[in-house]
């Protein structure tokens, strides 16, 4: 994740003080490289070695390696690139990790159908391929474009200002009339509290009545109850705020209130059995960590000897949550033989389930209902009302066969009656690419990932908006693995989301109007005794 693009100092003064910092970096970056190169050949050495001790297969063992390196892409600058990382992270847990237990460890040894394995194969590198060079475009893109900064010279940096713009109206750096950091501030806090009884509910309903019960009774409920139904509105409009926020570039203790109480949403959320929100939630804040501690002032986002040892001890706790999560739930997926196996990979074997999607997606292909899946977005939100569409809730016969989302068709395929008690199977980007679009289609959507991840590692200070529309889908981001290949633009297109963004914009922009005409008659007064 990047922050302020390179050459867009507020002044010229600054432009100019400026060069000798961009040198230092491209010196301390160059220097890095015999080490990261030193890196990244041993743990392809160690892959390589680990592939022969266990005698894995080798298109399995390419495949291995193709993500591997890809994540050393990643790693290499964590800074702009975290969210590529953590999809990486997320591609490989999700899609990679049962395969490779399986084919690395002989965790499990049933046999596939014919053609299966291969076609799992096959969409899984082009997957990789497509997300790698995607991610490459973007990065070439973004470097030619600050170099065409650089030679712009530093004259006309202070100019770019427009009439918004934040020296204009004396709003704080980082902050534009769009979006007044009080304003936002109170909203993100209002949100917040609404929120936090919203989830508390949804998760006593939860508890008392079963994970499946989310999914079958609870929307009629909430529908049939005008406050649940408000507050519900009002919790999805939470990620928009809070990014928005994070957006305004606040100060680190500002930072570190909004994350608490953050923190505390994503727990009572996870209570209600929805990992991705939780795991999404917790890496929109690492990124956004990450990012600060290279904008801002060396030392200021520095994480102290009590802060890395609470976070080396909250992975291994964080894991083990997520896994009590699953078992919870009833639903999960696990090998039928796992009694004395090693942990890790059981819980590998378990959160890779989504391997499974892609491999029965292919294989039931002619009995799913036909439709245009990657078109979800259509089917809900704003574009449905535009178009006049149902919307469908729940786990009914009618959003399996109409609702144009995947993951309702194919688990309606699959289980039958079963997913009418709330059951699902999970989707998978890869899955709805195949279907709608064949191979060719998961190598562009693979692209189209990379480089959508890359984008969205970019906050600049004064885009407090922009800012927040790229953090707000860093959640369906990394669960697309197992959920739509197009979620992110449904987040976009939700109604509270827009309604969100509208408010903010409204608001803030009122401030800021009433803020100038109350400093107008002040500014004329000492003009006229200046003459």
């Amino acid at each position: 994740m990047s922050g302020q693009a390179p050459g867009q100092q507020s002044s010229a003064g600054d432009a100019v003080n400026g060069e000798p910092e961009r040198r230092r970096r491209v010196e301390r970056a160059v220097s890095r490289r015999p080490g990261l190169a030193l890196v990244a050949a041993l743990c392809n050495l160690a892959a390589v070695a680990l592939a022969l001790a266990t005698q894995a297969s080798l298109p399995w063992v390419l495949i291995l390696l193709l993500w591997l390196n890809a994540l050393l892409f990643a790693a290499a600058r964590m800074a702009e690139r975290t969210i590529l990382a953590a999809f990486l992270v997320s591609f490989f847990l999700l899609l990679l990790g049962r395969e490779i237990t399986v084919d690395f460890f002989h965790y499990e040894t049933s046999q596939a159908p014919p053609g299966q394995t291969e076609h799992l194969q096959l969409c899984l590198a082009l997957s990789l391929v497509g997300i790698l060079a995607g991610a490459l475009a973007v990065s070439a893109w973004r470097t030619g474009k600050s170099r065409l900064r650089a030679v712009g010279g530093a004259g006309s940096a202070g100019s770019s200002r427009g009439r918004f713009g934040s020296a204009r109206i004396g709003v704080p750096e980082g902050a534009t009339v769009l979006a007044d950091p009080s304003i936002v501030r109170f909203l993100y806090w209002a949100t917040l509290v609404l929120s936090l009884i919203s989830v508390a509910l949804r998760a006593r309903y939860v508890l008392a009545n079963g994970y499946l019960s989310y999914y079958t009774d609870f929307s009629d409920l909430e529908d049939a109850s005008g406050s649940m139904y408000g507050l519900r509105r009002i919790e999805i409009m939470l990620p928009l705020v809070l990014t928005i926020y994070l957006g305004l570039f606040p100060p680190r203790r500002q930072v570190t209130a909004a994350s608490v109480g953050w923190a505390v949403y994503l727990a009572l959320s996870l209570l209600t059995g929805q990992r991705g929100t939780f795991v999404g939630g917790l890496v929109i804040i690492l990124a956004y960590w990450i990012v600060r501690a290279r904008q801002d002032p060396p030392g200021t986002w520095r994480i102290g000897r009590t802060g890395r040892i609470v976070g080396v001890v909250m992975v291994p706790l964080v894991a083990v949550a997520l896994a009590a999560v699953e078992s919870a739930r009833g639903v999960g997926a696990v090998a039928s033989d796992t009694a004395g196996r090693n942990p890790i990979l059981q819980l590998l074997y378990g959160q890779g389930v989504s391997s499974t999607v892609v491999r029965n997606a292919y294989t039931y292909a002619d009995f799913i209902p036909q439709d245009w899946y990657t078109g979800e977005f259509l089917h809900s939100g704003l574009p449905a009302r535009l178009l006049d569409a149902q919307v469908y809730h729940g786990n009914t016969v009618a959003h399996a066969l109409h609702g144009g989302s995947f993951t309702h068709a194919f688990a309606y395929t699959l289980l039958g009656p079963q997913y009418l008690s709330g059951r699902g199977t999970g989707s998978s980007f890869i899955a709805e690419l195949f279907y709608d679009y064949g191979y060719a289609g998961v190598l562009v959507g693979g692209a189209v990932y990379g480089a959508v991840c890359i984008w969205a590692c970019t906050l600049v200070k004064g885009q407090p908006l922009r800012n927040g529309l790229r953090l707000v889908i860093v959640p369906t981001l990394l669960w697309a693995p197992r959920g739509s290949a197009t979620g992110f633009l449904s987040t976009w297109l939700t109604p509270s989301v827009l309604v969100a963004l509208l408010g903010v914009t409204v608001l803030s922009l009122a401030a800021a109007l009433l803020r100038e005409a109350g400093n107008t008659p002040r500014s004329v007064e000492v003009t006229h005794r200046g003459r």
